[in-house]
């Protein structure tokens, strides 16, 4: 049972008497053992919460970029430089006169700022600039693991050494809103929790307790220590656990705490050095990098060495936990503390430069955890260019050393070595295992075999070929040999019968394997190139349904163009060309696959006739369209200002005090039309409809329409005749 299924009781303690009532034996009885299969449903993401938490890990990538420029460009203030060279022994000054730098030269200089510069612990304060930040940690040497390693890399710049701020910028689930970038190293050390006594019950009242919950080593420690309620999501219990333990652990301290000072509530002296603690283990070299109490590292420089190797190569440095050249090892530290190493990127010249090859040890384990490849590059590209033009050495230029970098990365990703987990192989970009492989995949040829995993042969990608059907090979604008067997037969999934039944319709000279309920599969080395018809006396080839499957422009018979135009089939009908009707693919309606047809297939030698008669159709066309509009437009007019007559009418006639409301009208109506000059004809109609259908004045209630011949309109395109009478009255009609 889990541990959320029983609940905590208190045992009263033995007083060493027996009772002298005799035992009593009692049955629990259990209604029912805990069904493990009765489990929450999980609910999957819908696409447009996969698309939204794609967005929202671009938008954090993309201010990732933004902090690290920010940091970068504050390694290079001269100001902060100038103060770390005047801490600078005049030994160490001698670095800048080696001709070949290597990594064992920047020893003494590392461990110097290792031993000067202390990580203090990260206690949540007000956000200043990284400008300000580490001007702060500068005059008090000691700062975060971020501002440490900045300053690191303004040294090294100081020294005129081509160097480079690199950060690992970890990023939680893709569907989690928080995000780990906050380490978690002196969590243990700095939280302390004054609250009551086990030993002493006075200290268990109301106002100790109040008392106690309102010091500030009780408030810090409440900052510091998770929030469970926070929390989203079922824990581990490895994690509950050890929250657990952590609490006791602070408890315990804080009962000591409280027994060694007189008053429970600490002094503001007391409370300022807990907050400037510093880690025992930054005065040395730590032995738990990676650890869950440091946690990953996430911080550090990258200094070019011309010396190492032939042709120079970026050696890591980590001046936080004193490490030269441990580019291996960080892969294995975050792995350490329950991380992947997803994203490194290295700043300079207030540019970016993905260099996560270089640190990733097992690219397999993030590749799929990676945002789109594309989208990244194009990120990246301007930022690269100016991080390119940055990294210059007396030596080399920055092209060369852009395109030795760019190098080594390359290799590193063609030479992964194999993974231990078959889990790997699914869909590794290098090896691939005959397991893993789909229903329409095949390893030819079988070898070399490059190693075993769990008895299971190692091919390279590359041997895995990909198989289709006869049909699916047409689309591709190739063909099946007559004399070929099947590579692969396999079993006709029924999510796609449908499907295959409805082109089945269209293409009626199926495979018997299909109908029988498998599939024929054939590899690319058993196609040919397709052989069509040539195009005769302007004769278009067509098949036996009367049109041309273009499913691709190998698809098109020779001689022949395909014309991509909507309306172009009365065109080419008019000038009796001969013509096909072009079907590219198929699409769902009514539960069907239904043929989709766009343009038309011609030969050659019409395309030119066809497009000037198609250009001039559509302009011809377009100012037919013009002119309805036109028309239609007026007719609204019209419509309009009859019915702004019809009302100024009424309201003389019926209105009494609204007659001036009416005249006002009537005037802005005449503003209106005396600024409508540029269309002569619009302005004439008005004026003649001014005076034609002028308000009467109505004697007597009974009046009787008379409709005039000269004061009927006829629409052609609409067919409807508008009679009118002298009255204002309108009415229309339709005539057949």
């Amino acid at each position: 049972m889990d541990d959320s299924d029983w609940e905590d009781g208190s045992i009263s303690e033995f007083d060493g008497h027996r009772s002298e009532e005799p035992y009593k034996e009692f049955t629990v009885e259990f209604s029912g053992t805990p069904d493990s299969a009765k489990r929450k449903p999980v609910r999957r993401a819908t696409a447009e919460e996969k698309d939204i938490a794609e967005l929202v890990h671009k938008v954090h990538l993309l201010c990732l970029l933004a902090r690290g420029r920010l940091i970068d460009s504050a390694c290079s203030d001269p100001l902060i430089q100038a103060s770390l060279l005047s801490l600078l022994p005049a030994d160490l000054l001698k670095i800048t006169e080696v001709s070949k730098l290597t990594a064992n030269t920047l020893g003494p200089l590392v461990r110097w700022f290792h031993n000067n510069f202390r990580v203090r612990s990260v206690i949540c304060e007000e956000e200043r600039p990284p400008s300000s930040a580490l001007a702060s940690a500068l005059e008090t040497q000691e700062g975060t693991p971020e501002e440490v390693a900045a300053l690191s890399v303004a040294l090294f710049r100081a020294l005129n050494l081509t160097s480079r701020h690199a950060a690992n910028r970890t990023r939680s689930g893709i569907f989690q809103s928080a995000t780990v970038m906050v380490e978690t190293q002196n969590q243990a050390s700095t939280s302390t929790l004054n609250s009551s006594s086990f030993d002493d019950p006075q200290e268990n009242s109301p106002s100790k307790k109040t008392e106690s919950k309102s010091s500030p080593i009780y408030k810090q420690s409440n900052d510091l220590m998770p929030d469970s309620s926070a929390c989203e999501g079922p824990k581990r219990k490895g994690d509950v656990e050890f929250e657990r333990q952590l609490k006791m652990a602070l408890f315990a301290t804080s009962a000591g705490f409280c027994e060694n000072n007189s008053s429970h509530i600490p002094s503001p002296l007391r409370t300022k050095r807990i907050k400037s603690y510093v880690c025992p283990s930054s005065h040395g070299i730590s032995t738990a990098v990676g650890s869950r109490k440091m946690g990953p590292p996430l911080y550090w420089a990258e200094v070019y060495c011309d010396g190492e190797n032939l042709t120079g190569k970026w050696v890591h440095v980590d001046v936080v936990n004193a490490i030269i050249d441990g580019e291996n090892k960080v892969d294995a530290a975050v792995a350490a503390c329950k991380r992947s190493l997803r994203y490194v990127v290295a700043f300079a010249g207030n540019g970016a430069k993905d260099v996560t090859r270089r640190y990733c040890m097992k690219w397999y384990l993030i590749a799929s955890k990676r945002v789109n490849s594309i989208w990244w590059d194009s990120v990246l590209a301007p930022l690269k260019e100016l991080e390119s033009a940055s990294t210059i050495t007396p030596v080399k230029d920055s092209a060369t050393i852009d395109s030795l970098e760019d190098l080594e990365l390359e290799m590193r990703a063609l030479t992964d070595p194999l993974p231990s987990n078959q889990q790997a192989y699914k869909n590794h970009q290098l090896y691939a295992i005959e397991r893993w492989l789909t229903k329409y995949q095949i390893i030819l040829p079988k070898g070399p075999i490059l190693g075993f995993c769990s008895g299971h042969p190692v091919y390279p990608r590359t041997c895995v070929q990909t198989l289709h059907t006869k049909e699916r090979w047409l689309r591709e604008g190739v063909k099946v040999k007559d004399s070929e067997q099947p590579a692969k037969v396999v079993q006709r999934s029924q999510k796609v019968s449908k499907v295959q039944v409805s082109e089945t319709d269209v293409y009626p000279e199926g495979d018997c394997e299909v109908s029988q309920g498998t599939v024929a599969l054939y590899g690319r080395w058993q196609t040919e190139p397709l052989c069509l018809p040539h195009a005769v006396n302007g004769i278009v080839p067509k098949n036996e349904r009367g049109q041309v499957d273009v499913w691709c422009e190998k698809c098109l018979p020779p001689g022949t163009v395909h014309l991509r135009l909507q309306r172009v089939v009365p065109v080419a009908k008019r000038l009796g060309i001969d013509f096909a009707p072009a079907m590219v693919g198929f699409e769902f309606r009514n539960g069907r696959s239904v043929p989709v047809y766009e343009g038309i297939v011609v030969c050659d030698e019409f395309k030119g006739a066809i497009l000037e008669a198609y250009a001039e159709e559509e302009e011809r066309r377009e100012v037919e369209e013009k002119k309805r509009n036109e028309a239609q437009a007026m007719s609204r007019w019209y419509q309009l200002l009859s019915s702004i007559v019809t009302r100024q009418r009424l309201n003389n006639s019926y209105g009494g005090g609204l007659s001036s409301k009416a005249s006002n009208l009537q005037k802005k109506d005449d503003t209106v039309l005396a600024h409508a000059g540029d269309d002569d004809r619009i302005q004439q109609q008005c004026k003649m409809d001014e005076r034609k259908y002028a308000p009467p004045v109505v004697k007597g209630d009974q009046h009787e329409h008379v409709f005039l011949v000269e004061d009927q309109s006829f629409d052609q395109h609409s067919s409807l005749c508008t009679k009118r009478c002298h009255c204002g009255f309108s009415i229309q009609v339709e005539e057949l």
